[in-house]
């Protein structure tokens, strides 16, 4: 009785693995740095959100804030009311820390720059800029954060 056996060897299946584990080294790279770039841009867009958020209350509730960055975490802080915390976010990625001022004028009280203090370089938007009237989103080139 003949029996045919139909089934991948040992050394097929080697060369697969082999081929799989080349093709992710060569991989892993662009998708972990894409991975860090959304996470950048996402920090960035909710910095600028609650920098935003800050000005409406403070215009529309004249009251005098306080934006904090320091660590993994931004907060806006009522100042009129022992600065009570408002509103806080967690933030996944590195930032430089900075206290802003937000009269309740709606108008900051410093002029200055929010950016990413990581390693990967990010193309799209990794910094706020913050001038008296305005926040608008930038890249950071090393020495100072270019509004778009």
């Amino acid at each position: 009785m003949d029996r045919k056996i139909k089934a991948f060897t040992l050394i097929e299946i080697l060369i697969v693995i082999a081929i799989l584990s080349i093709l992710m080294a060569i991989i892993y790279r662009p998708i972990a740095q894409k991975i860090e770039e959304v996470k950048v841009e996402k920090d960035v867009k909710r910095i600028y959100g609650l920098l935003q958020e800050g000005r409406m209350i403070a215009f529309t509730q004249k009251k005098d804030l306080k934006f904090e960055l320091s660590g993994s975490q931004a907060c806006l802080k009522d100042v009129s009311n022992n600065n009570n915390v408002i509103k806080c976010i967690s933030l996944e990625v590195p930032f430089s820390p900075v206290t802003v001022d937000i009269s309740n004028r709606g108008t900051f009280g410093s002029q200055t720059s929010i950016y990413y203090t990581g390693s990967v370089k990010v193309i799209t938007t990794d910094c706020v800029v913050v001038s008296w009237t305005r926040v608008r989103l930038g890249v950071y080139d090393g020495s100072k954060c270019n509004a778009k």
